[in-house]
């Protein structure tokens, strides 16, 4: 049951004063002005200008103009980078109050960029080094050449990031550990929108309407990210940033082919009118696969008229609703802006997609039919202020659970397959309302420190159709609201050190308040490079499915609840066996030290050690009585007291979720960039991690599971624009190859050991300026090392939890499957073959 407490009285006085502070911080502010130019003095569009050690930073608009506004009074240095071209730095730029600096800044073209500026580590543009936490950025021009048409395939290169393959187009991902079947551990932003299924707390993943063409920029910040980004960001947030009109205006089209008849179109178009200011974009993308495919055997039990009451039914034998392997996905978005002068503007943007698939679940797996997901959008901003309201929606469409379809099939021979479908689908409509204004001010008289500031408002509205959530208890939509505040306050004390402090209180109908905090010490011994120790304390929040479950009749004797009130378990003799409080967040406390530098203009350094502590996992479905069990028999009560029944008044079996266990975790990821010639780099990451303590009680070792491997690592080498055929082309390329550790899987039934691999990736391309063509070929998977699943095997350690295959035999080859997800396909070979137009 949810309490009222002082902490959360003070979140919303701190979030009011917040309010009062920004105006009297802007009266002893400046502004820096000026035009980003190449060296012929043409206008220069998108270039990130940041004024160092304060966090204050604009884009260069079309027109190379820029404005950074609420400057506090006082000399800065100010850096401008832009993809291709040198960073520049202006020393000296003098501030007065009320006044502009004016500045010009001509650029020297390079083809390759060192670092560059992130914005999801401090909700606000800043140098990669400079960010307080372990982030990758990839930009618009390495998604476009990445292999595949899909924005995830470009994730495998992040340090510290999980990958995992599960489809021609369909990937999963996780970082630091404690991954699952249905993981909600990493929070995924679009533009600002918190891009998550409300229904079940999922990211929106390959159900995005965003296609890649639309693409900015993927950021993915690995780590606790609660501070800023609230309860769902326990160990990480992915951020999608799409393209500005302005910034990125003319005609994109791709078409791309490829093996397993894999056939993708991609096309945008983005402009401005009326002088400048108003723009456009519409993009839209179709994609279709024959995906990898394997198929699973159910074992119905209690089939009256059957051998021993059992049946054997296997997904493909269920006749037109027999598993389907298409991968399909049609998507399209569209904005309008009005650019109001300053760097500031308001976006109306929308955009909505139609998925089919196969999905995996702990407890088997979906086929999806026609998902959907739409979103519309109100954005504005300035250079300090931010403004956002949106909704989101997801519906499940004609989806439907397969091992559920199996059941009934095996026990309803007579039924339509359209009446089968209905008995195993699990229809939803899961909405969310949302706005977030943010703000950002500094204070001179606090050593020029920089405050960034926001609240949110979110309302989940969710119906399963009055079928398997207490919607269909209540007669009534779920709504479920929470409320959130936060603030980050950075303060140089000097150009070689500066302190970062943030904060965010979630205040949630559902569970008590949590509040998040974070701090960090970053050491600046040189010009971009950066020492910082950190401490953060981040949340898990329960899903939509662990707090509003509801299915009293899942079976005769089976009844499967959420857990808000908590539940009571008695023996015949009423004495009391058990407890359970209502769920509460997971708890996760993590220490991180790390450097990042650039050295010699050639080597990027990203390094980073942690250790964290875990409490509080939030358990799979568990039994937590059962009345058939003779002397031993135990029954549940609800949190008042009341003895739990079924529809025809029997004490069934009862599954719920509750919280239990604690873990320590520690664990390294690092990343190095060495652009060996203008036109040639090389990269590689490493990450390590181990399980080093467990306390769960006997039986629950799945929410404790690491299902993580211990090592994982990349080399590759990426070819940027060398000039050929006298410079009427240039060619572009890259090559990976990724290793992942072999390691121990449990969630749901989903239990074994993935084996040991290593995958090896290809793209060559070939760029034709005067008809503004890219023509290019990936292959994903060419060549493949990975260990005999036939092979006898051994563990080391001999803990169950931390378990991993030792001496598994290794087989090398083209074309080789090899296998990333328990019950899921073995992956094999991609080849995709693209022609790009860009004007």
């Amino acid at each position: 049951m949810k309490t009222r407490s002082l902490p959360r009285v003070v979140g919303w006085i701190a979030m009011v004063a917040a309010l009062l502070l920004p105006a009297a911080a802007q009266a002893q502010s400046g502004r820096i002005a000026g035009t980003v130019t190449d060296k012929a003095g043409q206008p220069l569009a998108g270039a990130s200008i940041v004024v160092l050690g304060t966090g204050y930073g604009a884009l260069s608009g079309p027109d190379g103009a820029f404005l950074i506004g609420g400057v506090p009074a006082g000399t800065y240095r100010v850096s401008v980078s832009h993809l291709g071209y040198r960073t520049a730095t202006v020393e000296d730029v003098s501030v007065a109050a009320g006044q502009a600096a004016q500045l010009t800044v001509p650029m020297e073209e390079a083809p390759v960029a060192i670092g560059g500026v992130v914005v999801s580590a401090s909700r606000r543009p800043e140098r990669v080094t400079d960010a307080p936490a372990t982030i990758t950025s990839i930009d618009a021009r390495t998604l476009d050449n990445s292999v595949g048409n899909t924005w995830a395939g470009a994730l495998k290169e992040v340090k510290g990031l999980d990958f995992i393959q599960v489809g021609m187009t369909s990937v999963a991902i996780n970082a630091r550990g404690f991954n699952s079947s249905f993981n909600n551990r990493m929070l995924m932003m679009e533009d600002g929108r918190i891009a998550v299924l409300p229904e079940n707390g999922l990211p929106v993943g390959q159900f995005t309407a965003v296609p890649k063409v639309d693409l900015a920029s993927v950021e993915v910040l690995v780590g606790p990210g609660a501070a800023l980004y609230g309860a769902d960001a326990s160990n990480g947030v992915v951020t999608l940033l799409t393209k500005d009109p302005k910034q990125f205006p003319g005609t994109t089209a791709e078409v791309t082919g490829g093996n397993r008849s894999y056939k993708d179109v991609q096309v945008r178009q983005a402009g401005v009118f009326a002088n400048g200011d108003w723009g456009y974009k519409v993009s839209g993308e179709f994609q279709e696969a024959k995906d990898f495919s394997n198929v699973l055997t159910y074992t119905i039990t209690g089939v009256a008229g059957a051998p021993g009451g059992i049946v054997s039914v296997a997904e493909d034998q269920l006749g037109v609703n027999s598993i389907d392997w298409t991968a399909r996905v049609a998507r399209a978005t569209a904005s309008l802006v009005r650019y109001l002068g300053g760097n500031a503007k308001i976006d109306l943007s929308g955009g909505i997609s139609r998925s089919d698939g196969v999905g995996q679940t702990n407890v088997g797996r979906n086929q999806l039919r026609d998902w959907g997901y739409n979103f519309v959008q109100l954005r504005a901003s300035n250079p300090n202020w931010f403004f956002n309201a949106y909704r989101t929606q997801s519906t499940s469409g004609e989806s439907f659970a397969i091992n559920r379809y199996a059941d009934a099939w095996a026990r309803n021979p007579n039924l339509s397959p359209d009446s089968l479908r209905m008995l195993s689908d699990w229809p939803s409509d899961g909405q969310l309302y949302a706005a977030e204004i943010q703000n950002n001010f500094g204070i001179r008289r606090l050593l020029n420190t920089r405050v960034t500031w926001g609240a949110q408002y979110r309302l989940d509205k969710v119906s399963s159709k009055r079928q398997w959530l207490t919607d269909r208890l209540t007669g009534k939509d779920l709504s479920i609201d929470q409320k959130g505040v936060y603030a980050q306050i950075e303060t140089p004390f000097s150009r070689y050190l500066s302190l970062v402090l943030a904060g965010r209180y979630d205040d949630h109908e559902n569970y008590d308040a949590q509040f998040s905090p974070k701090a960090a010490l970053l050491v600046h011994p040189a010009e971009n490079q950066t020492l910082r120790i950190s401490y953060n304390r981040a949340f898990k929040s329960p899903t939509t499915l662990q707090t509003n479950f509801y299915i009293p009749d899942w079976t005769a004797v089976i009844a499967i609840y959420g857990n808000t009130e908590g539940f009571t378990v008695k023996d015949a003799a009423g004495a009391t066996v058990a407890t359970y409080k209502p769920l509460e967040p997971e708890e996760n406390r993590t220490w991180e030290a790390g450097y990042k530098g650039i050295l010699g203009d050639k080597l990027f350094l990203d390094l980073a050690g942690y250790y964290s502590k875990y409490n509080n996992f939030l358990s799979p479905l568990v039994v937590i009585a059962n009345p058939f069990t003779g002397a031993t028999a135990t029954y549940a009560y609800d949190g008042k007291g009341q003895p739990i029944t079924n529809l025809a008044g029997i004490p069934p079996v009862t599954l719920t979720y509750f919280n239990l266990g604690k873990a320590t975790l520690k664990g390294f990821d690092g990343g190095v960039n060495y652009y060996a010639t203008p036109h040639l780099g090389l990269n590689g990451t490493l990450s390590l991690v181990d399980l080093t303590k467990v306390e769960v009680p006997a039986g629950s070792e799945e929410a404790t599971a690491l299902n993580s491997p211990v090592t994982k690592w990349t080399l590759g080498a990426t070819l940027r624009d060398l000039p050929v055929a006298n410079g009427a082309g240039s060619l572009l390329g890259g090559l990976t190859f990724r290793y992942v550790n072999g390691y121990y899987f449990r969630s749901g039934i989903n239990m074994g050991v993935i084996p040991s691999f290593g995958t090896l990736d290809l793209s060559v391309g070939y760029r034709i300026p005067r008809l503004n063509s890219t023509i290019s070929v990936g292959v994903s998977n060419l060549y493949t090392c990975s260990q005999d699943p036939d092979h006898p095997l051994v563990y080391a350690p001999t803990d169950a939890l931390k378990q991993h295959p030792t001496n598994r035999s290794t087989t090398c080859g083209f074309d080789r499957g090899h296998q990333e997800m328990i019950n899921m396909p073995n992956i094999g070979t991609m080849l995709f073959v693209g022609v790009r137009y860009s004007r």
